[in-house]
């Protein structure tokens, strides 16, 4: 039955879009606990055979992380991973919070159009649902990357500020300095999870900030929100 559903092109697009999202939090995470080191060559080939998926999955995630700085495209074939400064991420995190509250805090003082509100509740609805259901832990991971971006740039976008968009896209070249971008440790799923639960109460004290026009509140809210990452990566270390 599942190979029917595969074997068409719309089941096709469905599982290669599965396989990159899950090789690209699996990747990330061999790449930030140094199981693959800095200077480190890959490439199509390499991640096929790592997590046993089709090329077109491997070159998708491989692109992906080389937009996230992670990774860098060498000059003949694959990629190089790059070495990163912990120091300089936590000082971009910094700068990005201030930027995504500031995005946060314009939102509530301008007033939130109800299409972009329901976008937000239903992207933190969405993550209720999936922590109360019974998927396994690495499709959870997957699905909450993608609602947690399109939360995070719904806000940015509808801030009415471009320039707050322009100058988060100026620290992108950072690894994982794209807003929403979560990095999981799959050898502690609970914890993980415990985590997800609790950045989606953030999501749910920022959306209510911003309906009731408290600016300062809203931002502070989303700057704490933001900086998350580099915390809980200080305390993985």
């Amino acid at each position: 039955m599942d190979k029917k559903v595969v074997d068409t092109p719309e089941g096709r697009e469905s599982a290669g879009a599965t396989a990159d999202k899950r090789v690209v939090v699996s990747l990330r995470r061999m790449i930030m606990d140094g199981s693959i080191e800095a200077g480190a060559k890959i490439s199509e080939v390499r991640v096929s055979e790592i997590f046993d998926v089709s090329r077109t999955p491997a070159r998708l995630a491989l692109r992906a992380l080389e937009v996230e700085g992670l990774i860098r495209k060498r000059e003949g074939r694959g990629y190089t991973v790059l070495a990163f400064n912990t120091d300089d991420l936590t000082k971009a995190y910094e700068v990005r919070g201030v930027l995504e509250g500031l995005a946060a805090g314009m939102l509530a003082r301008l007033g939130i159009a109800p299409d972009v509100a329901d976008t937000l509740r239903a992207g933190i609805e969405d993550v209720d649902a999936l922590l109360e259901g019974d998927e396994p832990a690495a499709a959870i991971f997957e699905r909450y990357q993608d609602i947690n971006i399109a939360f995070h740039d719904a806000i940015i976008q509808n801030c009415d500020n471009d320039f707050v968009g322009h100058a988060i896209a100026r620290l992108e070249y950072l690894p994982l300095l794209r807003p929403g971008t979560v990095v999981f440790d799959a050898a502690n799923t609970r914890r993980e999870l415990n985590r997800l639960r609790f950045g989606n109460m953030q999501h749910r004290l920022i959306l209510d900030a911003i309906e009731r026009k408290d600016p300062y509140r809203a931002e502070s809210l989303m700057r704490e929100h933001a900086n998350q990452i580099p915390v809980y990566a200080s305390l993985m270390a």
